[in-house]
């Protein structure tokens, strides 16, 4: 019993430091992870809570940490997530991948830029960010997970900037609304594509379908 009960503590103390700590490091108010190979920096969370972040933040191209410089391309999943008193986010172009949960329940958010390279935007990245009234899709995404602007109730107007609908895969309930009232939703779309559009997904979800 008394050996069951010194394994049990020295794996706690093992453990503790792991949960305690879940960033590598902080630069001005910003906290990352790096990759594996130390290639790169990842947005992330301070700890457990997840519900530091607030008011304006902006996210550098790249940060610095003695002798090496990362640059920023991903925000990792639940970084932001029920940060209710974040109300704007800067990401910078060299951003590639927002994560699952990255922002949910940001319900302060209302200024938002998706940066020109993005490519995926996560699993429930911005549900339940009922502030946004605004958001842009660029035209390098490839794949949009499932209830990715999930119940974002105030959001009235979603430029897409990808060509062909076909070259995106859309997820399952991306911009649903629990009331289905998408008759003051319009999405506007490249020059030429509109009718791709009305005969895709993206129909389910806006009143009304416009070229740019």
């Amino acid at each position: 019993m008394k050996r069951l009960l010194q394994t049990s503590l020295l794996l706690l103390a093992v453990l503790l430091p792991a949960t305690a700590m879940a960033y590598d490091f902080e630069v001005d108010g910003v906290y990352y992870i790096s990759d594996l190979w130390d290639d790169f920096a990842i947005v992330c969370d301070q700890g457990e809570d997840g519900d530091h972040y607030s008011g304006n933040v902006t996210i550098p191209a790249s940060v610095t940490i003695g002798d090496t410089t990362y640059p920023v391309t991903k925000i990792n999943a639940y970084a932001f997530s029920n940060c209710d008193g974040l109300t704007e986010v800067t990401i910078p172009a060299s951003v590639t991948e927002i994560g699952d949960h990255a922002f949910e329940n940001c319900t302060a958010l209302s200024a938002l830029e998706l940066p020109a390279k993005l490519t995926e935007i996560g699993s429930a990245a911005f549900e339940g960010c009922t502030a946004i009234t605004r958001v842009n899709i660029p035209a390098g995404v490839t794949e949009i997970k499932i209830w990715a602007f999930q119940n974002c109730t105030s959001l009235t107007d979603v430029y897409c900037y990808i060509a062909d609908p076909a070259q995106l895969e859309l997820g399952f309930h991306v911009f649903y609304l629990e009331d289905e009232n998408y008759s003051s939703r319009t999405l506007h779309v490249p020059a030429g594509s509109a009718a791709a559009y009305k005969n895709s997904d993206w129909s389910e979800y806006f009143g009304n379908i416009v070229e740019m």
